[in-house]
C-alpha cells in the first residue's frame, strides 16, 4: 500500500511542478516558433493567405525551429529588406517545397539558385508558402505583377506539387476572393488538457501534461521505432534481394519518406486516380495556362517544374502513371515544362530517397535541394 501511495504521490508533485512551470520552460522556444509562425503567416483576400511584409521570425516545422525573412513584397527571402527594383527577377512559386519548411533560407532552392545566379542586375524571388496549389500560384501571380507594376520580371517559375491535386479541392469553384477561416492561435497542450479529461483518456493526458509522462512517451517512442526500423530493414533487404544486415540506414530512412503522408499518395492509385485525380490534374492545367495567357500579355516566361515524391521514385507504376497523363496536357497547351526526375533515379533509389529527403517526411532536405537546382540550373542553361 505504502508503495501505491508514493506512485499517487509522486504523480501529483510531478503534475504540479509540470504545470506550474517545469512545461512551460521546456516548451518555450517551441511554443514562441509556434506563436511567432501563426502571426506572421497572415490572411489575404486575394490570394487567401501569405507572409507578413519585411518581418523576421523563428517557424516550426516537425520539431525543427527555423528563420524566416521576408522581403516588401511578402516573399520568404535572405534578408527582411525590401528589394532593389532595379534588377531583374524570375519568381519562383510553389508550396512548402518551395517555401522550405524546416529548412534555412541558405538550404532552400531559392536560396540556392541565388547562391549561384544572383548578381548586380538578377535574382530569384521565392512567391512560395505551404499548402498552395495551382489556383493560388495564379492568383497570386496575378496580384503580385498586377500590384507592382515597376517590378521587371523576366520569367515565373511554378514547381507544380503531388499536393495540389489535394489542395485544389478548395478551389474548384475558382473564388475570385478569400475568406479569412485563419482562426486564433492555440497552444496544442493546454487545449488537449481539457479535450483528454473530458474524454478520459486518461494515459494520452498523462504523456502530455507531467515530464514522467513526457519520459515515458519518449522511450516507448523510441523502442517502437527501433522495431519499425528492424521491419523496414526487412522489407528492404526482400525489395533489392539483399542481406538483411547489409541493408544501409540510408535505406531504411527512405521507407519512412515513402509511407509518409499515405492520404496523397492514395490520389495517385486505382482508388481516386480516375474518380477525382484526372480532373483536379486538368484543373490545375486549365490555372497554368490562364497564368500563362496573362503572362504572355507581359512578355514574361511561364516555366513549370515536374519533380518527384519518395513514393514515385519508389513505384514506377505511379510515377509513369502522373508523368504519362500530365506531360501531354502541358504539351498541349505549350507549356514550357522540365522535368526532374532520372536524378533520383539512377543507381540505389532507396540510399537516394534517404540521402536527400528529411527524416521520416515528404520534403526534400539541403541535398535534395541540390539536386534540384543543380538539374534545374543546368536546364535553364540549354
Amino acid at each position: 500500500m505504502k508503495k501505491f501511495y508514493f506512485f499517487i504521490s509522486f504523480i501529483i508533485i510531478d503534475f504540479i511542478f509540470a504545470q506550474t512551470f517545469l512545461l512551460s520552460f521546456l516548451e518555450k522556444d517551441l511554443i514562441s516558433a509556434n506563436k511567432e509562425s501563426y502571426e506572421n503567416r497572415i490572411f489575404d483576400k486575394n490570394y487567401n493567405y501569405t507572409f507578413k511584409k519585411l518581418v523576421q521570425f523563428n517557424s516550426h516545422y516537425d520539431g525543427n525551429i527555423y528563420n524566416i525573412s521576408t522581403n516588401d513584397l511578402g516573399f520568404r527571402d535572405s534578408r527582411n529588406i525590401p528589394l532593389n527594383r532595379k534588377k531583374t527577377f524570375s519568381i519562383v512559386i510553389g508550396d512548402s517545397f518551395v517555401e522550405g519548411v524546416g529548412l534555412e533560407y541558405p538550404d532552400t532552392i531559392v536560396g540556392m539558385l541565388n547562391e549561384n545566379l544572383e548578381n548586380d542586375e538578377f535574382k530569384f524571388l521565392n512567391a512560395g508558402v505551404a499548402s498552395y496549389s495551382s489556383y493560388i500560384y495564379l492568383k497570386k501571380i496575378q496580384n503580385i505583377i498586377n500590384t507592382n507594376p515597376d517590378l521587371k520580371i523576366k520569367d515565373v517559375i511554378v514547381f507544380l506539387d503531388k499536393s495540389d491535386v489535394y489542395d485544389d479541392e478548395n478551389f474548384l469553384n475558382k473564388p475570385e476572393e478569400f475568406k479569412n477561416t485563419k482562426g486564433k492561435f492555440i497552444n496544442q497542450r493546454k487545449e488537449d488538457f481539457y479535450n483528454d479529461l473530458k474524454d478520459l483518456s486518461l494515459w494520452r493526458f498523462y504523456t502530455k501534461q507531467t515530464i514522467s509522462g513526457k519520459f515515458i512517451k519518449m522511450t516507448t517512442d523510441l523502442l517502437e521505432n527501433f522495431a519499425s526500423n528492424l521491419s523496414k530493414r526487412y522489407t528492404i533487404s526482400k525489395k533489392l534481394n539483399k542481406n538483411y544486415f547489409k541493408v544501409s540506414n540510408l535505406e531504411v530512412r527512405a521507407i519512412k519518406s515513402i509511407n509518409n503522408k499515405p492520404f496523397i499518395k492514395a490520389w495517385y492509385e486505382e482508388s481516386l486516380w480516375d474518380s477525382k485525380t484526372k480532373k483536379n490534374i486538368n484543373f490545375s492545367i486549365e490555372n497554368l495556362n490562364n497564368l500563362k495567357k496573362f503572362l504572355t500579355k507581359k512578355n514574361i516566361n511561364l516555366i513549370v517544374i515536374l519533380y518527384p515524391w519518395a513514393f514515385e521514385i519508389d513505384s514506377k507504376e505511379i510515377r509513369e502513371k502522373y508523368l504519362d497523363f500530365t506531360l501531354p496536357l502541358l504539351k498541349a497547351n505549350k507549356i514550357k515544362n522540365i522535368v526532374i526526375y532520372e536524378e533520383f533515379l539512377s543507381d540505389n533509389i532507396y540510399k537516394n530517397i534517404g540521402k536527400n529527403f528529411l527524416y521520416n517526411d515528404i520534403h526534400y532536405n539541403a541535398e535534395g535541394n541540390k539536386v534540384i537546382t543543380n538539374s534545374l540550373i543546368k536546364k535553364l542553361k540549354e
